[in-house]
C-alpha cells in the first residue's frame, strides 16, 4: 500500500492541485478552441460524466433526480430537481458552482453550462429519450441553472 491511498479527499495539498490542473486544462481549451469546439468538448465531457455515472433504471422524475442527486452531493456539486412541463422535462440545477467558480472564474458559465447540458441530454437518452429531443440551457445565474429537455 502507498502513501497515496492515506490522502485525504480534502486536503489543502489535493485541492491546489486539481484547481492547477482544471485551470490550465479550461484555459487551454479557451485558448485553441473556437467558440463552438469549446461548447461541444464540454458537452462531451457532460456526456462522459452521464456515462461513468449512469442512472440505472430510473422509472420516474422522482427516482432520476435521487440517482442523480447522489452523484452531485459526493463531489459537492449542488442538487437537480426536475418537473415535467407540456413540451418536455424542466431541469432545475442549484449549487453547482460553488466550489467551481473560484477556479473557473469568468470562464464559469461557458464551462458548465455545456456541462450540464451534455450530462442531462446523455442521461436522458440513456432512459429512452427521442433522438429529436435534446437539451439546453433556459436560464442561467451563479447559484442556479434551468434547462430543458425536449424539442
Amino acid at each position: 500500500m502507498n502513501d497515496m491511498t492515506h490522502w485525504s479527499t480534502i486536503s489543502a495539498t489535493e485541492v491546489g492541485a486539481a484547481s492547477l490542473l482544471l485551470g490550465g486544462m479550461v484555459g487551454e481549451v479557451a485558448a485553441g478552441a473556437t467558440t463552438a469546439q469549446r461548447r461541444a468538448f464540454f458537452r462531451a465531457v457532460g456526456a462522459r460524466i452521464a456515462a461513468t455515472h449512469p442512472v440505472g433504471d430510473a422509472e420516474d422524475i422522482v427516482a432520476l433526480a435521487e440517482s442523480i442527486n447522489r452523484l452531485w452531493h459526493q463531489h459537492d456539486c449542488g442538487e437537480v430537481r426536475f418537473e415535467l412541463a407540456p413540451d418536455g422535462l424542466l431541469i432545475t440545477h442549484t449549487g453547482f458552482a460553488r466550489r467551481l467558480s473560484p477556479i473557473l472564474g469568468g470562464a464559469t458559465e461557458q464551462v458548465l453550462r455545456p456541462i450540464l447540458e451534455g450530462a442531462y441530454d446523455a442521461w436522458l437518452h440513456t432512459l429512452g429519450s427521442g433522438a429529436n429531443l435534446s437539451t439546453r440551457t433556459l436560464w442561467w445565474s451563479d447559484t442556479e441553472a434551468r434547462l430543458k429537455h425536449g424539442r
